[in-house]
């Protein structure tokens, strides 16, 4: 062949890897996936893994959660509610996200991938071993999560238009006979000069059967007719298709399955908007009142010789046993603003005892009696609760740390027929505390409170008459001035349903400091008297 073919030759080669760079497309850009909090992972470990393991592996473009956060701000969505299906699918335009993971971490992972949609894509339970993932398991995730971050719009196409697939295979070889589609070719083989003249005649060879686009199916043998040396020709659409299948093989169907609408999500914890207690009660009554010191113990203390006045000392032989109830009513409990945790609790309880009562006067102490007594308590409060998530357990219910006030009411009531000179207890007044829940279990929290008793004077109360009420102050001085304090600890839970139990101790205490002359013998100066109450609650609970 002379030299002006040969140069031929090359040009028309140059030219064809010139048409062939120009029709290369572009690379798709790369997914956006953000990788949120995890519940349950303290430390932030593994959401740190799963998000090193997509930057690692390179085939999906991270969106920072600080970023992710700072939307959500914006947004006003915060904590939980910004990494709720309904907060993505709210997010995901102005950042751009095609998928978003989350997960819930306990003794196990549970993986959720997320579409831009806030569409379920994923869900996978993982195993982790001392609060880590694997590092196969982290391995797998990440491709998992690349492949479902690009998968919706790879199903969509593998689904519907599967059938077109197969014609343009088949029509593919009706573009290869040409020889502007077989030149290409040539620049596979070996770059030498004698080689050259090859390409240019498997092109004459292979011009000839234009008229034969019926024989579609024969074009794999048309390589075989070129001598040994020529290079075989790539089937570009059928590999390509098959790759693409291939690469999508294992994540597809999971995709098919679990993007459907009808997944249901998991329930939103909240607290109840009724919690009804009914149960039995336990009292222990201690009261002791002594003239002219301010404490019972100051007064024990003294020789016996200056133990001068009367005094009252009051042990409850046997526990008030008698019925308690609760009702707590949190109307806005289902709103998602942060009035939910307003609420109102009510109680009442009554418990009936046999009490041994012992008198000290000036002239010798009296005998021991029995008596009948009644012990009431009423009370009515406000309350407003922040709940908190300490766990990730979907099945466990929030904790709380609230605040209450209103007003109490506590009356102790001695039997009028047993004819001791013993007056009782009415107290009327204004509280306010705190109070707390931690969830353990799902049958099982940790709950405690106290609250502070702002002037708890004796002689005051609504169960009673006024010139009762009025004695109690005026046997042992003219004026009085109280405090008083009450504390709790218990445990409480879920057992069936919304069928739970509580059982809770509390400790309550006022002090009464009298001032001026009192009726009884003794108290010229006043005195003190202090009464204590330990109480026993148990009994069933009914959450909804």
């Amino acid at each position: 062949m002379s030299g002006w073919g040969v140069l031929l030759a090359l040009a028309l080669v140059m030219i064809s890897q010139v048409a062939l760079a120009q029709k290369k497309p572009a690379r798709p850009a790369k997914p956006k996936v953000v990788v949120l909090d995890f519940d349950g992972d303290r430390r932030d470990v593994v959401r740190k893994q799963v998000e090193a393991a997509l930057r690692k592996g390179g085939q999906v473009q991270l969106v920072s959660l600080k970023q992710y956060t700072a939307a959500a701000t914006k947004a006003k969505l915060r904590g939980a509610n910004a990494r709720t299906p309904e907060a993505v699918a709210l997010l995901a335009p102005g950042l751009k996200l095609d998928a978003a993971v989350t997960a819930t971490a306990a003794k196990s992972l549970q993986v959720r991938v997320l579409s831009a949609t806030g569409q379920e894509l994923w869900t996978k339970d993982l195993k982790l071993q001392r609060g880590r993932l694997t590092a196969s398991d982290v391995r797998r995730l990440a491709a998992g999560v690349a492949t479902l971050a690009t998968t919706p719009v790879a199903v969509e196409v593998a689904q519907t238009p599967a059938a077109p697939l197969a014609p343009e295979v088949a029509e593919a070889p009706k573009a290869v006979p040409p020889p502007a589609d077989l030149k290409p070719s040539a620049p596979l083989g070996p770059v030498e000069a004698p080689p050259a003249p090859k390409p240019v005649e498997v092109a004459k060879a292979v011009a000839p059967p234009e008229p034969a686009p019926a024989a579609a199916p024969v074009a794999p043998p048309a390589p075989s007719e070129t001598p040994g040396g020529g290079p075989e020709l790539p089937r570009p659409d059928e590999e390509s298709h098959t790759t693409t299948l291939v690469a999508f093989r294992e994540p597809a169907p999971r995709a098919r399955t679990l993007s459907l609408s009808a997944v249901t999500q998991p329930p939103r914890r909240r607290l109840p908007v009724v919690r009804l207690f009914l149960g039995g009660i336990t009292t222990f009554r201690n009261y002791c009142a002594r003239p002219g010191v301010g404490s019972c113990g100051e007064f024990d203390a003294l020789p016996e010789a200056q133990r001068v006045g009367d005094t009252i000392d009051f042990k409850s032989g046997t526990p008030y046993l008698g019925l308690t109830g609760q009702l707590e009513l949190l109307p806005l409990a289902r709103s998602e603003m942060w009035v939910r945790g307003f609420g109102l609790q009510l109680g009442a309880s009554r418990g009936y005892s046999e009490t041994k009562v012992t008198i000290t006067t000036s002239t010798g102490e009296t005998p021991e009696r029995t008596v009948v007594a009644t012990d009431t308590v009423l009370s009515a409060l406000l309350m407003y609760r922040y709940t908190f998530s300490l766990l990730a357990d979907p099945q466990l219910q929030l904790g709380y740390v609230g605040l209450r006030g209103g007003m109490q009411s506590r009356v102790f009531d001695v039997d009028e027929q047993a004819r001791v000179p013993l007056t009782g207890s009415h107290r009327l007044y204004p509280t306010a505390g705190l109070e707390v829940s931690l969830p353990i279990k799902p049958w099982l929290r940790v709950e405690a409170g106290g609250l502070f008793f702002i002037s708890p004077k004796a002689g005051q109360g609504i169960l009673s008459d006024k010139g009762e009420r009025e004695l109690e102050v005026r046997e042992l001085g003219e004026e009085v001035s109280s405090s008083g304090w009450s504390a709790e600890l218990g445990v409480a839970g879920e057992v069936w349903g919304p069928i739970g139990y509580r059982v809770r101790g509390r400790m309550s205490q006022v002090k009464d400091t009298f001032t001026g002359r009192g009726a009884r013998f003794g108290w010229d100066l006043g005195g003190v008297a202090r009464e204590r109450h330990i109480d026993i609650e148990w009994g069933a609970t009914a959450s909804f």
